[in-house]
């Protein structure tokens, strides 16, 4: 049978002793802890994790003014709980905001009424609740733009089919016939938008095939010209003839470049240059495997050191409306592929992506066999 012993405080501890015992767990704790003395909103004492949420020492914080306080002040004397949880908005040395969220109670001390609140900063936890809002906003927009080019489709064939008829009708002579002929160019390139928009949303299960990547690159930028025409963006093209298929859903891959192009697009200020360049990577030795290369390059602003090691974690990003999911699915899709994504950028030249993706056999497999 084993005895458990309870362990006492040792009777000859010394007052001095105790109050500096229970000090240090007040000091120490992995929680913020605030005593704020109401109506002056004067921090009275504070421990370490509170000095490192505000990012202030903590012989500087005590004394500090926190007005915000006020309002946990009010809820206190409002409430019939002794403790009120609730959330502030404080900004550190740096005026950087930082969200707290706070459980407070009135302590007596010494014939005062103070507010004791213990602290968590759940400044990244609000960051990502609003990454996971702004997702949930892009997949209704998706489905959005979906429905919208569903109902598209059917207005758009009437004036199509009209304006057939008007170009047969017309006299070979008429001025009027040169209208109508870019009016149906302008039509079909709608139809064409319509359709990719309609193909690139739908769900279904991957269909690997083998793939000519150039012919995917050039049907893609169709889809990007309207963000191209934004800036003074120019693309050129180096592509490999006679490139060998990969093995891949035209999709899946088709998202690839989108993203990938998209970030490009975003990260040149005013005017830049978009290259697209694709070609065999040889292995040289025997059963090792051959890729098909895309590189993407641009002459935007770049990646810092610090950034690059995080920009395929979900929902790191540096844009205002970004959601920081582009290039950690991207990463997904090309690891699925059985491929590799590298990535070189220099801060104030442009950024350079590596897509490389295996060679497909012609039977139909993956030269290494998989």
């Amino acid at each position: 049978m084993t005895v458990i012993k309870e362990r006492k405080l040792d009777n000859n501890i010394s007052t001095e002793q105790q109050l500096a015992w229970y000090k240090s767990f007040f000091d120490n704790s992995t929680d913020a802890v605030f005593i704020i003395q109401p109506d002056t909103w004067e921090v009275l004492d504070a421990n370490n994790c509170a000095s490192d949420t505000m990012n202030i020492p903590k012989t500087k914080l005590i004394g500090t003014t926190l007005p915000q306080f006020r309002r946990i002040f009010k809820l206190l004397n409002k409430s019939e709980s002794p403790i009120v949880l609730s959330e502030l908005t404080l900004f550190n040395s740096d005026d950087v905001e930082v969200m707290i969220e706070i459980s407070a109670r009135f302590i007596d001390y010494n014939g005062q009424r103070l507010i004791q609140a213990v602290a968590r900063d759940v400044s990244e936890q609000r960051i990502m609740t609003d990454k996971l809002l702004q997702t949930d906003k892009l997949v209704l927009l998706g489905q959005l733009s979906a429905g919208i080019s569903h109902e598209i489709r059917n207005p758009l064939s009437a004036v199509n089919l009209n304006l057939q008829t008007l170009e047969r009708e017309l006299p070979k002579d008429s001025p009027e016939l040169e209208k109508v002929k870019i009016a149906l160019q302008g039509v079909d390139r709608i139809s064409k938008i319509v359709e990719k928009t309609l193909s690139f949303s739908r769900t279904s299960i991957p269909e690997i095939k083998g793939m000519d990547i150039n012919s995917q690159l050039r049907s893609t930028f169709d889809l990007l010209s309207s963000q191209l025409s934004k800036k003074k963006v120019e693309v050129e093209f180096d592509l490999m003839d006679k490139l060998p298929l990969i093995a891949a859903d035209t999709k899946q891959m088709q998202q690839v470049f989108i993203n990938l192009v998209t970030n490009s697009i975003d990260a040149i200020n005013d005017s830049g240059k978009i290259k697209i360049r694709t070609f065999l990577e040889t292995a040289g030795r025997e059963n090792e495997q051959d890729y098909v290369v895309t590189s993407i390059a641009d002459t935007g602003i770049g990646i810092s050191a610090e950034d690059l090691s995080k920009v395929f974690n979900p929902f790191f990003t540096r844009k205002a409306e970004g959601t920081g999911l582009g290039l950690p699915i991207t990463q997904r899709i090309i690891y699925n592929h059985n491929g590799v994504i590298d990535i070189e950028s220099v801060v104030g030249k442009g950024t350079t992506f590596y897509i490389k993706l295996p060679v497909l056999m012609q039977n139909g497999e993956m030269e290494n066999g998989n």
